[in-house]
């Protein structure tokens, strides 16, 4: 997690005399230069303006005045001696993409000069489900955070198109038209053949940007399209819903006519343009890939974040070099949980390789991919103990049935606070939720007045001791669904800890006791049944706590650091 570094702190500015008209920070991964749609006609077409969202305000909208729970904003604006105060629900889709609502589809420019009547208006979760909420999607152009998205559809596919249109018309049928992610997975390749409008052939290019869970089973997809021409009209970007049948592997996927999720786009039957994706059949196996002579371990199978293990096949996506794996196991070595595999990328790629696996609780997996391949299978080459580099693993959080599953308790309980190295007059408090143990929370406050900068919520998947460190896997929850955190810590007594970022995939050799962050337990709290479930301050494990008390000074480690928050297995 890298929070408030050098470059985060430029976003906070402080101006005497005016604290008290921004009291709430949004989130750096909110943060950046965004556009959004205006307006669309025949004439101009998509229209976009540039919405700037900083750590303070949306100027447009107003200055953060105050934070209700995780994603309720209420914004305030003054003219004179006028309150123009409005609430607006923010969902960050991906780093790429955010989400704005307002209640009862009201127009984005009504406002209140009641601060109780417009948190009253704040959207519900209730009424996003039930689409009773308007929506305003922003689209980051310039800032922190912004990333290729892998596309959530892999695969080669024959493909049905037809444009709903009724001023032009086009369909595209037979089994010419194909689509595929050759060479990177965060693009989709369209190219449509034999099709009834002229010309008779088209390609297209969608780069993903987002995709999130939506109504019936559906999925929304964002993505650009910057080489069409719709109508007189040119919408830089495109939302989707699809629907993965997977009794028969078929894509159902519709699109909206502009830059919103709702004109013309009902679900993913019906929409402005419409796909069948048919898969295409695969190319032949070598044969001990194809027998089924050997298979991943049971708690494997299912999904994690980037893999997918079903018996003797893993699909793993490969977030940096954006290469989709098919990966069939031919051997194993079972006493050093290794396994000799052949794989195949979405070009075509084919390779033998061994692969280390290893169970680091119900909900983590990790895994290494040996540094060398091969176009010949030589188990005793591949799966030596030198083709392996020992600090470098995969980690992969599982994300079927994590609502159902046990998660098991985060490593902390009690009330941890701390200085933040370099941070000027930054403190720290990391806090279990006693009522629910898989559920901690993270703060930011400024040491002296406890102004909150910001706060995070994290879902723990699990941890393990390795070394003298201790491991924890984090999901956020506060921020885009599919974010998880690494973390390493060190125990230097019962009340005193050293915790550090371990990066995407908890890297190793990385010292907390060096250059981490020290946090110091406090007696305010404890999770027993002598003192409070819930410490006064604290609000439910859905929400975001609030400072119990002004937070003490605690010496920090004068190390190098780079901000990695917390954690260790310490009650």
């Amino acid at each position: 997690m890298k929070y408030l570094t050098s470059e985060a702190k430029e976003n906070i500015v402080f101006v005497p005399g005016r604290a008290s008209q921004a009291v709430c920070y949004f989130p750096q991964q909110f943060q950046g230069e965004f556009v959004m749609q205006t307006t669309t006609n025949l004439g101009t077409g998509v229209q976009y303006t540039t919405v700037n969202v900083t750590s303070t305000s949306i100027p447009i909208w107003g200055t953060c005045h105050r934070r209700k729970g995780n994603n309720n904003f209420i914004l305030m604006l003054n003219y004179r001696e006028t309150s123009c105060i409005r609430c607006l629900h923010l969902k960050l889709r991906s780093a790429n993409v955010l989400q704005v609502f307002i209640l009862n589809q009201e127009i984005i420019s009504k406002c209140y000069t009641n601060e109780k009547l417009a948190e009253e208006n704040c959207p519900s979760e209730e009424s996003l489900a039930n689409r009773e909420a308007a929506e305003i999607l922003l689209f980051k152009r310039n800032g922190y955070y912004t990333r290729k998205e892998y596309c959530p559809i892999d695969g080669k596919y024959s493909i049905t198109y037809k444009n709903n249109n009724p001023e032009q018309s086009n369909e595209c049928t037979g089994n010419d038209s194909s689509m595929d992610s050759c060479p990177s997975g965060s693009i989709l390749n369209f190219r449509l053949r034999g099709c009834t409008a002229t010309p008779n052939t088209f390609d297209l290019r969608f780069e993903c940007m987002a995709s999130w869970k939506g109504p019936n089973n559906e999925n929304y997809l964002i993505f650009s399209d910057n080489n069409r021409q719709l109508n007189g009209q040119k919408p830089k970007y495109r939302c989707a819903l699809y629907h993965h049948e997977y009794r028969t592997d078929e894509i159902q996927m519709a699109l909206s006519r502009d830059s919103t999720c709702t004109t013309d786009l009902i679900n993913s039957t019906h929409g402005f343009e419409t796909f069948l994706l048919t898969p295409r059949a695969e190319n032949l196996w070598p044969a001990e890939a194809s027998f089924g002579t050997c298979s991943f371990p049971k708690w494997m199978h299912g999904t994690w974040e980037h893999v997918r293990v079903d018996d003797d096949t893993m699909i793993y996506k490969d977030h940096s070099s954006f290469k989709t794996y098919t990966i069939k196991c031919v051997g194993v070595q079972e006493d050093e949980n290794k396994y000799l595999v052949f794989s195949r990328t979405q070009c075509d790629e084919e390779r033998y390789n061994c692969m280390r696996i290893v169970e680091r609780s119900d909900n983590i997996l990790e895994f290494q991919l040996g540094s060398n391949a091969s176009t010949t299978k030589d188990v005793f080459v591949l799966c030596s103990d030198d083709n392996f580099q020992d600090d470098s693993w995969i980690t992969q959080g599982r994300t079927d049935a994590l609502d159902t599953v046990p998660t098991g308790r985060c490593p902390i309980s009690g009330e941890y606070v701390g200085v933040i190295p370099d941070g000027e007059d930054l403190c720290a408090k990391l806090w279990s939720d006693c009522d629910t143990s898989e559920l901690m929370y993270y703060q930011v406050s400024h040491c002296k007045t406890n102004e909150i900068y910001e706060e995070r919520e994290y879902k723990c998947l699990g941890h393990w001791r390795e070394s003298d460190f201790l491991y924890t896997y984090t999901q956020r929850r506060d921020v885009a669904a599919g974010t998880y955190e690494c973390f390493v810590g060190v125990k230097m007594s019962n009340r005193e800890i050293y915790i550090k970022e371990a990066g995407e995939h908890c890297q190793r050799h990385i010292d907390p006791l060096h250059y981490g962050m020290q946090l110091n337990k406090t007696s305010l709290y404890t999770c027993n049944y002598t003192t409070p479930r819930n410490p006064p301050g604290l609000r439910t494990s859905t929400k975001i706590p609030r400072p119990t008390s002004a937070l003490p000074t605690v010496k920090s480690t004068t190390k190098v650091w780079n901000f990695g928050n917390f954690l260790n297995y310490y009650p």
